[in-house]
């Protein structure tokens, strides 16, 4: 094979007898065309024509882009120009060979190899067929055989050519090749070769002996072909087109991964299905398409595809796919570093370069959301004493100086996962995180106000700064992070009048805070950890007999010290400390326990309520165990109230864990729903056996749009076979009300507050099931 950029010496010691080869026989082919009277001039030239037209048409064979795509040129040679003499066809059909991978490649050299690889394998297959056909083998079998082996042969060729490395992994190997994808070939090609040789010698004779129509046969064939290859052509850039729209869509907006350089190398795999996609600083080589791409300011690099496995060229809708997308990449790097620029600028003090108040806020809460439960964190809040002094006597250039020493003092006082920022014109703050005591906080604390308040000149004077600092700390994740500033802020103000009122003390000093919302944190996990929780039980009645057939456990606790702890806030303590499956744990078994005496004195009344997450029912939560303790109490029903708005996040795994449950016996209720931004989706997102509908939607009965809503959800129930139940009846008129509607269960203060197992266990033994009580 002629030498060119991109050809291994392999490929041209191996490759060039069968260019030799190829230029020889299109000279004997010519020959046989110009220095000789072929038997059909017409069809001589058709078979040239044939095989140019048809030779779009290639198939892949290969799991993976690169490997030699298979044409089936060799259908031409089903019918033999030259009747008597088979093999005097192939040098015809090479001619047209060259032709067509010339204008497929745009490469001579290759397309001379591929031509004189394709010719040598075309005399066995001419052999093998017409020998065949000699020994009276049927004329189907003789072309399924003969055009086996033709790409058995072939394939041979090209993988003794590349060295036998066709495995997935570019090693020695077949994997990459598809078996089943030759097959297709060969079953294509032979079909086609059967029918073009059966219409142009049975068919069209049969139904006119004088007609010679051959030539019309094998153009009609190579037409068919190039149909379908230009529908095949017509879809990939159909996929072509809407991958490149789905990645102007996602490829601003993708940091995945390896970021957008990743996203964009990935794409253009996938578009242009090269073997290969890198970035590199310099432009594509042969066999390698390329544009250049911008994802860094100021670096200029080039998207790189290429196809090493086979050589096969790149279509040019392949290179413009591939320039489009390193368009929108770059695009997309431009937007994304302007908007980045743009947000440092919005999130810095152009003084100190520090954080500003905004960044801060921001800082604060993922600090406090992400870090592991028990781990502390703490604010210093650092105010800079008379700074309105320096600044009015030694000029406001020298306040800028000290505000800069201090901000770099700050950054390189504290730790590699401290926050440093410049909230207002004196005022610093720092997050302190990974700490494990307030001892710890206040060891930090006390080191960084030392170093801040080391002496410094400016302007030729010295000066050493004093500061009042204020220390809060949090030893577990806060509900609202912004107390921690608060008592910071207080504690550092206290430090400041303590002077201004002739307050002895060191220069610089630093005021912890008693953290408030910490102390809580603390008496709610011990009350939790020492099982201190107490239940309260409210009634959900039938309306219709008057009676109870259920109670709703509901958590309580009263600190010694605090008092009553209201239950949103201790539930959302828990999930802050961690503690949340732990408190549904001993909720769950303290309601069922109670719910055995209710039963023992009331045999009607089987049901008891528990309010769960929707995450808690997974296999890794707290499925096996609510599982587990319904059937630990067959006498009683277990219900599990999901909150409407956790169905948001609902999947089908948590689906098929809530049907796990209801085969264990658990009824699953939805509780809440018609609050605030419900959805009519709630109801079908997960199985459930009970509707709770909210009293918000009861708070005006005279509307009659309320009216109808609970009409409708009633009927809804009705219709679904669960049961539905009204929150919020705390009127006897509210009952006729619902009762008009249809409505058969309800809970509310009408028919109880929730009291607590002593006072609901005395109410069941003075008025038994009774719904209303005088």
């Amino acid at each position: 094979m002629p030498r060119h950029k991109g050809a291994t010496t392999w490929d041209i010691v191996f490759g060039a007898p069968f260019v030799v080869f190829a230029l020889g026989l299109m000279a004997y082919g010519i020959y046989q065309l110009l220095g000789s009277t072929p038997t059909s001039w017409a069809l001589a030239l058709t078979l040239i024509a044939s095989v140019i037209i048809c030779g779009p048409f290639r198939m892949h064979v290969g799991r993976v882009p690169g490997l030699p795509l298979l044409g089936v040129a060799i259908t031409m040679l089903a019918i033999q120009p030259e009747e008597g003499s088979p093999g005097l066809g192939v040098p015809i059909w090479a001619v047209g060979l060259v032709i067509s991978q010339t204008i497929a490649g745009r490469n001579l050299p290759q397309a001379l190899y591929w031509a004189g690889l394709s010719s040598a394998v075309a005399f066995v297959f001419v052999a093998v067929q017409s020998g065949l056909a000699t020994l009276g083998v049927p004329l189907l079998l003789s072309f399924l055989i003969a055009t086996a082996v033709f790409y058995t042969l072939f394939l041979l060729g090209e993988f003794t050519r590349q060295r036998g490395r066709w495995g997935l992994d570019r090693r020695f190997g077949l994997s990459a090749l598809s078996p089943y994808r030759v097959g297709f070939v060969v079953l294509v090609a032979t079909v086609a070769a059967t029918l073009v040789t059966y219409v142009g010698s049975s068919v069209i004779p049969g139904l006119d002996p004088d007609a010679r129509l051959t030539p019309l046969v094998l153009l009609l064939t190579a037409l068919l072909f190039y149909a379908v290859a230009q529908r095949t052509r017509f879809m990939s850039m159909e996929r072509r087109l809407s991958a490149i729209v789905d990645a102007a869509i996602d490829l601003p907006r993708d940091d995945t991964g390896g970021g957008l350089a990743a996203a964009l190398t990935s794409r253009a795999l996938s578009i242009v299905e090269a073997n290969d996609v890198e970035l590199r600083g310099r432009a594509p080589e042969q066999n390698e398409i390329g544009a250049a791409v911008s994802l860094t300011p100021g670096v200029e690099q080039y998207v790189i595809a290429s196809r090493k496995r086979g050589k096969a060229p790149f279509a040019p809708g392949d290179e413009r796919a591939l320039v489009a997308l390193a368009h929108i990449a770059s695009e997309a790097a431009r937007i994304r570093h302007n908007v980045d620029t743009l947000e440092q600028r919005a999130n810095t003090d152009p003084l100190t370069n520090l954080p500003n108040y905004r960044a801060f806020q921001e800082a604060l809460v993922e600090a406090n959301e992400n870090r592991p439960y028990h781990e502390g964190i703490a604010v210093l809040f650092i105010d800079l004493d008379d700074f309105k002094k320096i600044n009015d006597n030694r000029g406001h250039h020298a306040g800028d100086e000290l505000l800069r020493t201090v901000a770099d003092r700050l950054q390189a006082a504290s730790g590699g996962g401290d926050f440093v920022s410049r909230i207002g014109g004196d005022e610093f703050v720092v997050i302190l995180a990974d700490l494990v005591s307030l001892a710890h906080a206040k060891e930090s604390a006390e080191r960084i106000v030392a170093e801040v308040s080391q002496p410094l000149v400016i302007d030729g004077h010295d000066l050493r700064p004093a500061v009042s600092a204020g220390l809060a700390f949090s030893s577990h994740r806060e509900l609202d992070a912004q107390t921690l500033v608060v008592d910071a802020d207080r504690a550092m103000l206290q430090v400041k009048r303590s002077r201004h009122h002739g307050g002895r003390g060191e220069r610089s000093s630093v005021s912890i805070a008693a953290h408030r919302s910490t102390r809580t944190n603390d008496i709610v996990a011990r009350a939790i950890r020492d099982n201190r929780l107490g239940l309260a039980f409210q009634p959900i009645v039938n309306i219709d007999e008057g009676t109870i057939w259920a109670f709703e456990a509901l958590v309580r606790y009263v600190d010694p010290e605090l008092g009553p702890i209201s239950p949103p806030s201790l539930v959302a303590r828990a999930k802050s400390l961690g503690l949340m499956n732990e408190l549904t744990r001993q909720v769950v078994t303290k309601a069922l326990h109670a719910a055995e005496e209710f039963h023992r004195l009331e045999p009607g009344i089987r049901c008891i309520t528990v309010n769960i997450e929707l995450g808690q029912i997974s296999e890794t939560e707290l499925g096996p165990f609510i599982r587990d303790a319904a059937r630990a109490h067959p006498d009683l029903s277990l219900c599990i109230e999901l909150n409407e708005h956790s169905l948001r996040s609902v999947t089908a795994d948590l689906r098929r864990e809530a049907e796990l449950m209801q085969q264990a016996g658990v009824t699953i209720a939805l509780d809440d729903y018609g609050s605030d931004d419900s959805s009519v989706g709630a109801l079908v997102r997960i199985p459930m056996d009970i509707l709770k509908i909210d009293k918000g939607l009861i708070d005006d009965l005279d509307d009659v749009r309320q009216r109808e809503v609970i009409k409708a959800l009633q009927g809804f129930g009705d219709n679904l076979g669960f049961t539905t139940v009204v929150e919020g009846i705390e009127t006897h008129s509210m009952v006729d009300v619902i009762v008009e509607l249809g409505v058969r269960s309800a809970q509310g203060y009408y028919y109880g507050r929730p009291l607590s197992f002593a006072r609901t266990v005395d109410r069941l033994r003075r008025w038994g099931t009774r719904a209303e009580l005088d």
